[in-house]
Order: structure tokens, then C-alpha cells, then sequence
């Protein structure tokens, strides 16, 4: 039996052992207890699952791509509060703070923007991947901010330039933003911005020089949509007669400031936004900084070496803000500046007295407005604005061939309210409008000055509209009725324009439409008032019938098929250009006239998949014709923009989270070359047919290959792009040099780009 001694050596062993064990297993630690987490990533405007987006727990070795569903999952986590950073190529860099509990935390739902989208963390869901922005539209081709930012071009970052790539457009210039439809020139087709229709609100030199350039005076940055009516458009446009371009801007984020860079061989852009006042605001600052005199240079010197070039800077700045006064109402205001100059200063001795060797634009655009939201029923907002674009070319004898300011300002307010079947839209635009121009030309020695339609002058167009547009969701039927009003103080004209369509879905696959419409344009005052002015002119007039046959294939494919037929009439028109008259060539300055009539008819054909995942983009086929009449003289032309066969090819392909691929092919039967040309061996002369002689077919096909990188709290993108892969040399009509009395021209056609390569840098933090 064991002594009282041996007990306590016992015990103590026992308790030493003891305590010995318990320093070897560490105590449990709450904040060590593990966590999973699983969850879906969506695209934030159509709800659509996002694959190959990598997500990214900061603080750890941990990140997973998502799967075909959209769907991710970590194991292991710490509990607790973590950060997750979400990407992918194409998209935006998205930070989450998430607090894990202990165990599973499942049914995580992350909304991800495109690039150069408003951050938001709601998520917009719909099964319709060709939606439109406005739904009585039937002829509406839309861009959304993936197509937005892969055909704006790293190059110039123009949104206009976009719009080229989409079905039915025609655009063979590449110096030009500007583009055509269905053989209606750029100046028929309204562009309007955040509801506001822009006069010249592009960078350009001033007097219509057809050997100069155009860039966009808006920063696709800044986009948040863009579309494209070619067809019978709705009763809330007015004043075009073609087409209608509706370019809506973007508010800022209310999540959190967000900044995006870009910075290309070119040039560089920026845009910052973020939240105002707790959340019940936003504001946005953009600037574009853009060194075309590259290009310039480049052009330059491949085909005219030896040739001093035009140094040629564009800027432009934006800033906007709303703000929620109350949950019903709210207050905004926008303001875009642009500047832009030519400088051929270093060819100053090689330039005639009415070339110009410096000129500058100006272009600033002030728009506020006022929303009201009643309920879900009621909706009705007022916009009041101004427009001023300032042209000046100097000579290079430091004289004057331009200085002109084009004013506008006026008042907008729309009304649009939902009672049962019907949804009645109505408002009013009313604006004033003036323009102060001299144009001048010299002679030979640029000593006197010759008038070339020096004017001032101002006045008043107003426009109302009211529009019902019926549904019937049992039925899958839609129809629109509306009217316009619109009168100018100028010509003294009050015009009605009725017009309707109809939109039957008959399955779930396939959907017929129609529209038609009339729709009036008003003379520019440099038509009444300054060079082979006509005070009397009146307003032309475009009448327009159009269908189409839409069929889904899949949820995210479909094929378009559409006919038009648009009547013309009292088009303005001057023959202005030296032609053959019996057997003198003549070179008279005729007035103005609304003196032509005609037509345009054709069909398009398009194949469209919209996605986020995999390949996306359209296949488009276009075939027009037109035929016009000039009343006075009896003669008869195609328009100037008449391009019989369009093709139009755009596809973006994201290969992983990093990696993401797009191309675009333009081609286009040539377009006439617009005067009284013809052509032989020894070059060009004057004949008495316009219109006959066709320019080069036109091709071309640019790709762009995309490289992300993620960081902790910053996003960057590289990106190497293509312009004219293939070399192709297209040409453009720039004018010619000198035309003789016996009929022959001197002068060449123009080429516009070459290959050219570029590459550009995206950070956003």
C-alpha cells in the first residue's frame, strides 16, 4: 500500500501531466470558426449569369472563377467580415464586404456592370436580350455598353462612330463621325442627347470643308445608352426626316466613388463619379484629351511624304449631377464643353488665300431639368437648356473665311402616364434658335473680299406631340397612334404629322411589326440666308412605311427581317456644281429650291446574339435603292448617299476572365461620286448627268484583343487594336483642285486610313 509520500508524488505527477496536455491543445478561438460561401454573379443590367468571373478574397491565397451558371464557392473561410473583389475582361472591378457566419452562407447574389457602366447593386432582370429604349419604336437598333465601348475605339473614344457598325448605316469616311441611313445623309438624322436635339455638336472645322474631319463631341464614357431609328420613329422626335439618333448619358454611381482611366497612343480619358448627400444623389466628371495630330502625321506620311502636316488638338469636358429633393421629385443638370483646333501653320506658304490655316470650334451644351414621379403611373419631367457652336477660320493672310456662332435655348417637358391598357405620352419643345455668320472669300492676291453669305438671323420652332400606345398582354398585341405639331416662326409653316404602328407577337418566338409615319424638317438658316440663299424656302417633307419579322432562336439569338419604302418631296436642293449644259460647261450658283422628289426602298437582314458569355455580336445585310427628281431642271439622280449593298459584321468573344477578343467588318458598294463626273483613262471631266460616277467599293476590318489584370483595389486592362487589318485602300471624295472650260478636272480622290496599330491602357479603382 502506498505511502502518504507517494500519494503526493502521485498527484503532483498527475497535475503536471495534466497542465502538460492542455498546453499542447490551444484553446478554441471564436474567431477562427470556419465559413463557406457559395453565390451567383449576374450581369447587373439584364440578370443574365456571368461565367468566367474570377472572384478574388482579399487577404488570402483564395479565388474561383464562376461556372457556367454564374455560380462560385469558397470553403474554409474565416468567419467574419471579409472583402471580395469580382471581375472579368470587359467588365467592371466590383468590391464587396460580405460577414460570414459560421457554418454555410449560401444564395449570395453579386451584380456586375459593364465596362463604363454606373456601379450599382441592384440587379435589373429580364428575359429580353433586344430590349428598346423606348418601346413604341418599332425600327430600333440598340447598343449596349459592351458594344458601346468595343466600336467606340480606343483611337477616338466617339460613340457616333459606334452607331457605324449597326444595321443599316452606311459610313465610308473614316476621317468622319458622321454617318447615313437608308440613303439619307447625317443631316437628316436627328442626334439627340439626354432629349436635347443638337445642331454641328460635333469637332469639326466650320463651312462644310469636305477634305477635313469630324469626332464626336461626347465621351462614350459617359454613355449609358445609345440607339439608333431608321425607320417610322415615335411622336416625341421632330424636326429630322430620316432618322433619329438618341444618345442618353449616364448619372453617377450612388454606391461609392469610382474612377475609370484610359490612356491610348492618341490621347487619354477620364471619368470619376460617386454618391452626393447620403445616397440621394450623384455627380460625374469626365475630360477627353485627344492627339489626332498623330494620326494626322501618320496619314501624312504615307501618302504625301514631304508634305508638312496640321497639328490638330481636341478636348472636351462633362460634368453632371441630380440630386433627390424628395422621393418624388428631382433635380439635375449636365454640361458638356468641347473645344477644337486646326493649326497648318508650318504649310503656311504653300496655302491659297481661301485655304484655311487656323480654326478653331467651340461647342457647350448647359441642360437642367426637373423629374416628377407621382406612383408607378405617372411620370413627368421638364428640361430647359442652351446649345452655343462657334466656327472660325482664319486665312493665311490672318483674314477671316468664317466666324460664325449658332445659338440655341429653350424649354422641353414630357408627360407620360399609365391607366389601365394604355400608356398616353404628350409634351412640348419649343426653342430658339440664331445664327450670326460671316463667310467671306478673297481673290488671288487676298487683298478683296467677297461676300459668300454673311447673314444674322433668328426665330422660334415649337413642337407638340400626343401619343396613346395600347397593350394588350393577353393578346401579345401593341399599338401606337399619335400626332405631332410643329411650326416655325421662319418659313410660317404649322405642319401635322399623324403616325402609328403595330406589334403583334404571335408566339414566343416570333413577332410582326409595322409603322408609318410623316415627318417634316425645316431649312437651316445658311439654306435661306447665306450662300445661294432662298428666304422662301420651305419645310421638305418625308413619308415612311416600314415592316418587319422578328424570330428567336434559343433566348439569346434572333434574325431580323425588315422592308421600307420612304416617299420624298420637296428635298432641298441647288445646282451649285459645274455640269455640262448642251455643250458649255457652266459653273452656276442656282438658289436653293425645294425642288426634289423621290423615294428610298430596300430591306435589311440581321442575325443578332446578345450575351455576356461567349460570342456575341450581328451579322447584317442592307440593300437600298433611291431615285430622285430635281422639279425644276428634269433631271434624275440617286442621292448622294445612295449605297446599294451594306454589310455590316461585329463579334465580341471573352475567352476566360482575362482574355477577351473583337472584330468588325464594314463593306459598302460604292457610294456616287456627288456632282456631274465622269471618268476615262486620262482622269475626271464634267458631264450632264449627276450622280453617275461611283466611288471604289469600300472595305474594311478592325480587331481588338483585350488582357485584364486585377489588383487589390485597382483593375488594369490592356488592349492592342487594328485599324483596316487588310490594308485596304479605300478612298473618299475631299473635293477637287481646278475644273476648265473644257471639261476636264484636276485632282484625285483621297485616300482615308491605312493599316494602323494602336494600344491603350484601362485602369479603374
Amino acid at each position: 500500500m502506498p505511502t502518504h509520500r507517494a500519494k503526493l508524488i502521485l498527484i503532483t505527477c498527475a497535475f503536471f501531466s495534466i497542465l502538460q496536455l492542455s498546453l499542447s491543445v490551444p484553446a478554441q478561438d471564436k474567431s477562427k470558426e470556419t465559413a463557406s460561401l457559395s453565390g451567383r454573379v449576374v450581369d447587373a443590367r439584364t440578370g443574365e449569369a456571368l461565367a468566367k468571373v474570377r472572384v478574388i478574397v482579399s487577404g488570402t491565397d483564395q479565388e474561383t472563377t464562376t461556372d457556367e451558371n454564374g455560380a462560385f464557392k469558397f470553403e474554409n473561410l474565416t468567419a467574419g467580415k471579409i472583402d471580395l473583389y469580382i471581375t472579368t475582361v470587359t467588365f467592371g472591378l466590383v468590391k464587396k464586404s460580405v460577414t460570414l457566419k459560421e457554418g454555410d452562407n449560401s444564395n449570395f447574389q453579386i451584380a456586375l456592370n459593364e465596362d463604363a457602366a454606373a456601379l450599382t447593386e441592384s440587379v435589373t432582370v429580364t428575359t429580353a436580350p433586344f430590349e428598346n429604349t423606348d418601346t413604341s419604336g418599332v425600327t430600333q437598333q440598340l447598343l449596349n455598353k459592351r458594344e458601346l465601348q468595343q466600336l467606340s475605339s480606343v483611337l477616338v473614344n466617339d460613340p457616333i462612330r459606334a452607331a457605324q457598325a449597326l444595321p443599316g448605316v452606311a459610313a465610308n469616311d473614316d476621317y468622319r463621325s458622321e454617318f447615313s441611313v437608308r440613303g439619307a445623309p447625317f443631316d437628316r438624322v436627328g442626334l439627340y442627347l439626354d432629349g436635347i436635339l443638337t445642331e454641328n455638336f460635333v469637332h469639326t472645322v466650320g463651312g462644310g470643308y469636305l477634305d477635313s474631319g469630324s469626332v464626336s463631341v461626347i465621351n462614350a464614357d459617359t454613355v449609358d445608352s445609345m440607339s439608333l431609328m431608321t425607320g417610322a420613329f415615335p411622336s416625341k422626335y421632330g424636326d429630322r426626316s430620316a432618322g433619329i439618333l438618341d444618345i442618353r448619358t449616364r448619372d453617377g454611381n450612388r454606391v461609392k466613388p469610382t474612377g475609370r482611366v484610359q490612356l491610348a497612343l492618341t490621347g487619354l480619358a477620364g471619368v470619376v463619379d460617386g454618391p452626393l448627400g447620403k445616397k440621394r444623389g450623384s455627380y460625374l466628371v469626365a475630360a477627353r484629351k485627344s492627339f489626332v495630330g498623330y494620326l494626322v502625321r501618320r496619314f501624312n506620311d504615307q501618302l504625301n511624304a514631304g508634305n508638312n502636316p496640321p497639328v490638330i488638338n481636341v478636348a472636351d469636358f462633362q460634368t453632371k449631377a441630380v440630386y433627390d429633393l424628395t422621393k418624388r421629385n428631382q433635380v439635375g443638370v449636365s454640361v458638356i464643353f468641347g473645344n477644337f483646333t486646326f493649326d497648318e501653320t508650318t504649310a503656311r506658304s504653300l496655302l491659297g488665300p481661301n485655304q484655311v490655316l487656323h480654326g478653331d470650334a467651340r461647342n457647350i451644351l448647359v441642360n437642367g431639368h426637373w423629374s416628377f414621379t407621382r406612383d408607378p403611373h405617372l411620370f413627368w419631367q421638364t428640361r430647359v437648356f442652351g446649345l452655343r457652336s462657334t466656327f472660325k477660320n482664319i486665312n493665311p493672310f490672318d483674314k477671316p473665311l468664317l466666324d460664325e456662332r449658332r445659338t440655341q435655348f429653350g424649354v422641353r417637358s414630357d408627360l407620360n402616364y399609365q391607366i389601365r391598357k394604355n400608356r398616353i405620352e404628350t409634351g412640348l419643345y419649343i426653342r430658339r434658335l440664331k445664327t450670326d455668320s460671316l463667310a467671306q472669300r478673297f481673290d488671288f492676291f487676298g487683298t478683296t473680299a467677297f461676300d459668300e453669305g454673311t447673314f444674322k438671323h433668328s426665330g422660334t420652332e415649337q413642337g407638340y406631340y400626343l401619343q396613346d400606345t395600347w397593350s394588350d398582354e393577353r393578346r401579345h398585341i401593341t399599338l401606337t397612334g399619335g400626332a405631332r405639331v410643329e411650326h416655325s416662326g421662319v418659313t410660317h409653316e404649322t405642319k401635322v404629322s399623324p403616325r402609328g404602328s403595330f406589334a403583334w407577337s404571335i408566339d414566343e418566338k416570333w413577332k410582326l411589326s409595322a409603322a408609318a409615319g410623316r415627318y417634316y424638317q425645316f431649312p437651316d438658316f445658311n439654306l435661306m440666308f447665306g450662300l445661294f440663299r432662298n428666304p422662301a424656302l420651305k419645310s421638305e417633307r418625308a413619308t415612311v412605311f416600314n415592316a418587319s419579322l422578328e424570330r428567336l432562336i434559343g433566348n439569346r439569338t434572333r434574325v431580323l427581317a425588315e422592308v421600307y419604302d420612304r416617299k420624298e418631296s420637296n428635298l432641298f436642293f441647288s445646282l451649285n456644281e459645274p455640269r455640262v449644259a448642251g455643250t458649255v460647261v457652266t459653273f452656276d450658283g442656282l438658289p436653293f429650291q425645294n425642288s426634289l422628289n423621290g423615294y428610298a426602298r430596300g430591306f435589311e437582314i440581321t442575325v443578332q446574339r446578345r450575351s455576356a458569355n461567349k460570342l456575341a455580336g450581328w451579322i447584317s445585310y442592307g440593300y437600298s435603292r433611291t431615285k430622285l427628281t430635281d422639279g425644276q431642271d428634269k433631271i434624275n439622280f440617286v442621292s448622294d448617299s445612295d449605297q446599294r449593298h451594306t454589310l455590316n459584321v461585329y463579334a465580341n468573344y471573352r475567352f476566360t476572365d482575362t482574355w477577351n477578343f473583337s472584330s468588325e467588318w464594314r463593306y459598302g458598294s460604292g457610294q456616287p461620286l456627288p456632282g456631274f463626273f465622269g471618268r476615262d483613262s486620262l482622269g475626271y471631266f464634267v458631264v450632264n448627268q449627276r450622280n453617275q460616277t461611283r466611288l471604289p467599293y469600300y472595305s474594311r476590318v478592325d480587331v481588338r484583343l483585350s488582357k485584364a489584370f486585377l489588383f487589390k483595389k485597382a483593375k488594369l486592362t490592356l488592349t492592342a487594336e487594328v485599324l483596316n487589318l487588310l490594308n485596304r485602300n479605300n478612298v473618299r471624295y475631299a473635293g477637287f483642285e481646278r475644273f476648265f472650260f473644257n471639261g476636264r478636272v484636276e485632282g484625285q480622290l483621297q485616300r482615308v486610313l491605312p493599316i494602323l496599330p494602336s494600344a491603350g491602357i484601362v485602369i479603374e479603382f
